[in-house]
């Protein structure tokens, strides 16, 4: 167990809250209260839910499971200002309901809650998830947004255009897209001090984004150099955000340091090959889903990978050495010894067995 895994969840929650709520006072300064309001309202809604839902299950509401409120912030900073309330509300349902409950609780989570919310809304309310107001554009907090929405960078490289704002631009957030995934520099400070304050993996982040960049950087989607090409990838769609603060979550990391970078490296991979053969935005989303139900199959594979190098190349390894000081010759006949690992408490073929055996055999033809 990791200094990471072994910190308690609430604790890791709240202070990837309090980070992640830097987002949504940026959001809140340039788009308007608006922003705010969205992001308050889905959080609230959330630990709504929550309370129904442990009511209908008859088991105790803990209102300092900050796991929640986590939840419902990183659900509406996936989704542009102009979105409906309607939707956020939608959003908390499936959330809580269908990502926590349906499965048993906090302590048996298998998807992303809020990349399942918003997947799903992805796919039925394309229109309202993927349009955002042009930026600098700040939309009245009770008052349809009635002027013309657009897309976001990540929808650029999909039609394999280059995007039209400027790196400088891209990386300030200055850009179309949804509340708090455009802010790259800010989501980058953020997940350096989640490292570095031990509410992070770092194996899991560098891993992943590291495959993702060199995927890009030799596949480019778009007609640009290999380092443009990674910039763009990284800093698009919702790739970065995810990795930062949804993929290394307490209650569905691999526990193992190498399992975690095993599990990056596989989400870094499946999001790129989302984003060149598939045909919706988004894509992180779907990758981190598939991959997170997948989290705890990566300490085994770590495991037996482990015990296979000790048990087997190990022991080839002093077998060699043996003969080749002559200890035992090539001839000799060797006892084979089933690994413990695979004993089904499976009981000895001795004298006393066989005897039993002869005993009921002859019993059996003594009735005939």
């Amino acid at each position: 167990m990791t200094i990471f895994t072994a910190r308690e969840p609430n604790k890791v929650y709240l202070e990837r809250f309090v980070i992640m709520a830097m987002l949504l006072v940026l959001s809140t300064w340039l788009q308007g209260m608006r922003a705010l309001a969205v992001g308050v309202l889905s959080v609230v809604l959330c630990m709504a839910v929550d309370l129904l839902c442990c009511l209908m299950r008859r088991i105790p509401y803990s209102p300092r499971d900050m796991a929640v409120p986590f939840w419902g912030l990183a659900a509406a900073l996936m989704m542009p200002v102009s979105v409906p309330f309607a939707l956020v509300a939608l959003s908390a349902v499936i959330c809580i309901a269908m990502g926590k409950h349906l499965f048993g609780g906090s302590d048996n989570i298998v998807f992303c809650p809020p990349a399942i919310a918003v997947a799903f809304l992805i796919i039925c309310y394309p229109t309202e998830l993927l349009y955002s107001p042009k930026y600098g554009e700040k939309i009245p907090v009770f008052e349809e947004y009635t002027d013309i929405l657009t897309r976001s960078v990540e929808y650029s490289l999909k039609l394999g255009n280059t995007p039209t704002g400027s790196l400088w631009d891209i990386l300030m957030g200055f850009v179309p897209g949804a509340l708090g995934t455009v802010y790259i520099l800010v989501i980058l400070v953020c997940g350096i001090c989640m490292v570095i304050h031990r509410s992070n993996s770092g194996c899991a982040v560098i891993s992943c984004l590291v495959t993702a960049g060199v995927l890009a950087f030799f596949f480019p989607r778009i007609n640009v150099s290999g380092m443009q090409s990674v910039f763009y990838e990284l800093s698009s769609g919702y790739l970065l955000f995810g990795v930062v603060f949804l993929a290394a979550e307490p209650y569905r990391m691999p526990e193992k340091a190498m399992g975690r970078v095993i599990y990056g490296m596989v989400l870094g991979y499946i999001t790129i090959m989302f984003r060149v053969f598939g045909q919706t935005e988004g894509s992180f989303l779907f990758a981190l889903l598939i991959t997170g139900a997948l989290g705890s199959s990566f300490d085994r594979v770590v495991e037996n990978l482990v015990y296979w190098k000790r048990t087997y190349i190990n022991s080839f390894e002093k077998s060699k050495t043996q003969v080749q000081r002559g200890d035992i010759k090539l001839t000799d006949t060797q006892e084979i010894v089933l690994p413990e690992k695979y004993r089904f408490n499976t009981p000895p073929i001795d004298g006393e067995i066989k005897k039993k055996r002869r005993r009921r055999k002859e019993d059996r033809n003594e009735k005939k």
